[in-house]
Order: structure tokens, then C-alpha cells, then sequence
């Protein structure tokens, strides 16, 4: 499969399919088909070097920083993107705490910045309950580097992966996607230890024509199954190996490729 996608700032992002075969929705099995390109912000799971330098909001450092992101899936309240310095993993003598679990120490479980209630297994979407928010930069605990929670409009499921892009982008530092609605979401703010969780966008995303793809990447699903109302569609972000971001939808095998537009 081939396609090309675009994000254009952090506001928004463009998704492009390049191939014949993409925009018609059908294949040549016989035909050697290659990436389409998304545009969009990059993400991925595993370590990157970055140098921050803090922006007025978070504790400065001007040091570079290697460090492990990932994501964690939370259900009801907040879905994360956590991130720590690799000398803090592979230090032995101290278990950093994310907030995950109940707390022996004052009783609260946590997700992201929020406390939440106990809650019954297997009740999804609504257990367990939001109890509060907690102090932005509560000590003993590691914050997230972003996170997102769910409104009556938009009909998250959670968070499916995530990359950081190192080339075809221009702003964005961090982009994740959503299991169900083919949502690409982005920061442009770096990661800092210490900082406060930093603004999330969700991104427009065009097709190599420009044309905004209404319903996110299920647009493309549309096009390739002739759904005409698709749902989880599983789009994964990866690397390619020069850096840039790529999604593969899990729905049809599609492979696109991703880039970060200005609008």
C-alpha cells in the first residue's frame, strides 16, 4: 500500500494517499505497492534525545535529555503520555511512581492529574469515576507529558500509540493516535521532567490533494471497505527509519506516511 499524509501545525494536519490504487480503494495484487504518505506529527514509543531548555512554564534544562516515552490507556478518565529520564529507569535503588494503583501511603488512586473512585471491573467507559483534580506537579508522583480525557462529541475510546517524529515535521514535538476515531492528536511542547502536562491538539488531516478528510484516517477506511460508517479503525504510529512518522491502519494494512504542513 502506498500514502501520504500531512499535519499543518499544531491546529491542524493533512493526510495524503499518493497512489492510484488508495484514492480508488482498490488494490493490484500484482502491483508492488509503497507507503502513502499522511502528513501529521511524529510519535513513537522508545527513547529520543532532545535538548530543553524549559519555556517559562516548566523547571529549565539545558542538558540533553535521553529519555523512554510511553503511553498508558486509562479507560475513563485520562489517557497519558508518560515520559522519564533513562538514568532514572535504569537507577535500582528508587521505583518511580506514575500514580498507578491505589496509594498505601494516602489511599488514592490516580490517573494522569485527576484522583479517581474506586470503581467495578469491566464497567467501561464510566469506572471508575473522576474524584478531582490533584496539584499540577504533586510531589512523589510523575505527571504526564500529555493527556487527554473524553467528551460527549467525540467518542474516544483511548489512546492506540504514539511517535516523535524527527524529520517532516516543524512544530510538533509529540503526535498519538485513538483507537476508534482515526483521531491524530499532537503537542508542540517538548518534554520536561518536572513540567506540567503540555497542551494537546487535535490535528486536521488532508488528503495529497488537499482535501480534508472529514472523519479522520476512517475517511480512508471508508474508502478502502466502503464502510460507510466506520468505527476502530486502529491506526498505529511507527518510525520510519530516517525519523519520520508513519501510521499503519490496523483495519485494511494500510501504511502511511506522515508530514507536518503549515496551514
Amino acid at each position: 500500500e502506498s500514502s501520504s499524509s500531512e499535519s499543518s501545525s499544531s491546529e491542524s494536519s493533512s493526510s495524503e494517499s499518493s497512489s492510484d490504487e488508495s484514492r480508488s480503494g482498490k488494490r493490484d495484487p500484482k502491483k508492488k505497492q509503497s507507503p502513502k504518505k499522511v502528513r501529521g506529527r511524529r510519535g513513537a514509543r522508545g527513547r529520543r534525545t532532545q535538548n530543553n531548555s524549559g519555556d517559562g512554564m516548566s523547571p529549565k534544562r539545558t542538558e540533553s535529555v535521553e529519555y523512554l516515552a510511553f503511553m498508558d490507556i486509562g479507560g475513563v478518565t485520562a489517557e497519558e503520555v508518560n515520559a522519564i529520564p533513562l538514568t532514572k529507569v535504569t537507577d535500582p535503588t528508587n521505583i518511580d511512581n506514575f500514580g498507578w494503583g491505589r496509594n498505601i501511603a494516602d489511599g488514592k488512586a490516580r490517573e494522569g492529574t485527576f484522583y479517581v473512585n474506586h470503581g467495578n471491573a469491566g464497567v467501561l467507559g464510566t469506572e471508575p469515576t473522576c474524584a478531582g483534580d490533584t496539584q499540577i506537579g504533586e510531589p512523589g508522583f510523575i505527571q504526564p507529558w500529555i493527556q487527554f480525557n473524553r467528551t460527549p462529541m467525540d467518542f474516544l475510546y483511548g489512546i492506540a500509540s504514539l511517535a516523535i517524529p524527527t524529520s517532516a515535521v516543524n512544530d510538533l514535538k509529540l503526535i498519538w493516535s485513538e483507537f476508534n476515531t482515526g483521531k491524530i492528536m499532537g503537542t508542540t511542547g517538548e518534554y520536561v521532567e518536572g513540567g506540567a502536562p503540555r497542551t494537546a491538539f487535535k490535528l486536521k488531516l488532508y488528503d495529497e490533494n488537499g482535501e480534508l478528510l472529514e472523519n479522520d484516517l476512517n475517511t480512508l477506511v471508508m474508502k478502502e471497505t466502503g464502510d460507510e460508517d466506520p468505527q476502530r479503525g486502529d491506526p498505529r504510529l511507527f518510525h520510519f527509519p530516517n525519523g519520520q512518522a508513519g501510521v499503519m491502519v490496523e483495519r485494511t494494512g494500510s501504511i502511511y506516511k506522515l508530514y507536518e504542513t503549515k496551514s
